[in-house]
């Protein structure tokens, strides 16, 4: 992986420097003005407060802690799962996150940017929040109980690298409390700017008759391994039907993150190694510390004793009753990364729109990230999660400097999170890529700097060529009649005419009709007003003239934030020997909604 786009390395380095010069001439420790140690920067609202209330900030030399004066403070020393020690704040799955990290220091000392203790108390972690890399400026105080110790994260052995990281995620966050609550996927995103999925290990509620493959699962589970990813783990789900008190007798606690260590089949039993982040509290089934079925050779190897700290070995079978995903973190040192920024606006217009041709040259694996901004900051608290997709095509600019969209190649899963990848080995070519969006349609937003912005994160494992380009005409038309031909459910609802409809793998609905017969229009009624929880780039009933060899995106609907949804649709049809609705509107009228200029582009008839 290459060094991060984003970051201006020599500035940041500048900045720190003078920093640490004016702090030795004024002989006085840095406070950074824009964290300041005060109420603020540890809560949303001044009513707000821990139980274990912060009385004061302290420096790292001012600190209680448990080992000897005799030791001095360090950045890190050989970073540790085990060094990590969560305090008040509910964010297991940052450090979850972070013991996962600490099994390989090199991605800890990629992180931290100041590495040695610097007396001015200035320090820099290089994080990637929301796509973006960014060295966040902190300095050491940190906050701390009446009896001077610390109230939040600590690491053990006298080192800061884990409260310098969690400040810096307080930092870049607004305040300490909007770290709590969270997925580890999310912590593995920002300390790693890695591509990540999420494997389910219960049936999606979207698609329940889908059943998990257990054997599937260890094998993703062995090949991540194998392959150097970072993994972490969900316990509990509230779509379980497990009681409380049932996890709290297996040693387990539901809704909360583990890291995952290590994956192993020994002797024909496939065994999960977690870490719970408090530093205590362990699986307390088979394979538990104590558990007999460890003999002396076994636990020679494999070491099962690390319950005091939190470490455990769980069967698989466990994993799989108790816990709802796994994160899996691609992390990959000799990859390289390109990252783009651009805008969705709320319309099909090409005018702030961008998307990407990808030159391949030689057969390569490319991983595609789409990341959206983040709302766990008090001021974006009020913003609502987009639906996000990826279409890949192919295309070719030979003939002009446009270029042309081609056929499917791949494509993510469309769903409303914070980023969605896919992942192909591409051959020689060119491809285009297509960030899409569409549940904030509905807003129909004027302002382009009011348009939310994504980051495009390519990862590939030989060197590609990459340029943003302005979108060929009708775009959004094109790649998703590309995507319905390929991956559509199809229904010949007359001889010649084809309706495509879309809802596996991409949350919501896409309905496309395509019109093969020579010399007559179809004309074709859509109803979706018994859908709920959606909304449409149209409207729930459409109506359509559709021409002869042409195709039409008749509708799309996308699922808002935290809603369940359904989709219900009905079409009926009717051909004819001209243009219009006839006798369902004016003669020459052939769209119902009227095709806008915020809807041209996705719902015109494109030719065949």
């Amino acid at each position: 992986m290459e060094n991060p786009t984003y970051v201006d390395e020599f500035v940041a380095r500048r900045q720190w420097t003078d920093i640490v010069k004016f702090c030795r001439q004024a002989n006085t420790p840095f406070v950074d003005p824009s964290f300041p140690p005060a109420p603020r920067s540890l809560y949303k609202s001044r009513q707000a407060g821990d139980a274990n209330k912060v009385d004061k900030w302290l420096r790292p030399n001012e600190i209680v802690t448990d080992v000897g004066p005799g030791v001095n403070w360090a950045v890190y020393r050989t970073p540790l799962s085990s060094d990590i020690t969560q305090g008040v704040l509910g964010n297991c799955w940052f450090l979850s996150a972070l013991a996962v990290l600490a099994e390989r220091s090199d991605l800890v000392e990629r992180i931290i940017v100041t590495k040695k203790v610097c007396p001015e108390g200035a320090y820099q972690v290089r994080l990637c929040k929301d796509g973006r890399w960014t060295i966040v400026l902190v300095d050491d105080l940190l906050p701390c109980n009446r009896h001077g110790y610390p109230v939040y994260s600590q690491a053990k052995r006298k080192q800061l690298w884990v409260p310098l990281i969690e400040k810096a995620m307080a930092k870049l966050h607004g305040c300490y409390e909007a770290l709590a609550s969270g997925n580890v996927i999310e912590g593995l995103a920002i300390l790693t700017g890695a591509p990540c999925e999420s494997l389910l290990l219960q049936p999606s509620s979207q698609a329940p008759e889908d059943a998990l493959e257990p054997d599937l699962i260890w094998a993703q589970l062995v090949s991540s391994r194998e392959a150097g990813f970072l993994m972490g783990a969900g316990c509990g789900a509230e779509s379980r039907n497990i009681r409380e008190e049932e996890y709290n007798h297996m040693g387990l606690s539901s809704r909360h993150a583990y890291s995952v260590l290590d994956v192993q089949d020994i002797g024909g039993e496939r065994l999960v190694r977690m870490r719970n982040p408090w530093g205590h509290s362990s699986w307390r089934g088979d394979w538990s510390d104590d558990c007999t079925k460890w003999t002396d050779v076994l636990r020679e190897k494999y070491m099962p004793h690390g319950a005091g700290e939190g470490l455990f070995w769980i069967p698989f079978q466990g994993v799989l009753r108790y816990f709802d995903r796994i994160a899996i973190c691609k992390v990959r040192n000799d990859w390289s990364e390109v990252r783009l920024e651009g805008f969705l606006p709320s319309c099909a217009s090409r005018q702030h729109s961008s998307v990407v041709i990808l030159t391949v040259f030689e057969s390569t694996e490319v991983e595609v990230s789409l990341i959206q901004e983040g709302k766990r900051e008090a001021s974006k608290s009020d913003k609502f999660l987009l639906d996000l997709g990826i279409l890949v095509l192919r295309t070719s600019t030979e003939k002009s400097n446009k270029p042309i969209v081609g056929s499917h190649v791949t494509n993510s899963e469309r769903k409303v999170t914070g980023c969605v990848s896919c992942d192909s080995v591409f051959e020689p070519g060119q491809y285009l890529i297509c960030p899409l969006s569409f549940n904030h349609w509905k807003i129909g937003l004027e302002d382009a700097e009011q348009y939310p912005r994504y980051v495009l994160a390519l990862h590939s494992s030989r060197p590609v060529l990459v340029d943003q380009v302005i979108p060929p005409e009708n775009y959004h038309a094109d790649a998703l009649i590309a995507y319905s031909l390929s991956k559509g459910k199809r229904n010949e609802v007359f001889q010649g005419i084809t309706l495509y409809t879309s809802t596996k793998d991409w949350t919501g609905l896409i309905v496309m009709i395509e019109n093969r017969h020579p010399d007559q229009f179809i004309e074709v009624k859509c109803d979706c007003k018994q859908s709920c929880g959606v909304v449409s780039t149209r409207g729930l009933k459409t109506v359509d003239c559709v021409p002869a060899l042409h195709r039409q995106v008749l509708l799309v609907l996308s699922p808002l934030e935290g809603s369940g949804y359904q989709i219900s649709y009905q079409t009926s049809y009717c051909m004819r020997k001209g243009s219009g609705r006839h006798d369902r509107g004016p003669s020459g009228i052939d769209h119902d909604p009227p095709l806008t200029r915020s809807t041209f582009g996705l719902h015109v008839p494109r030719p065949i």
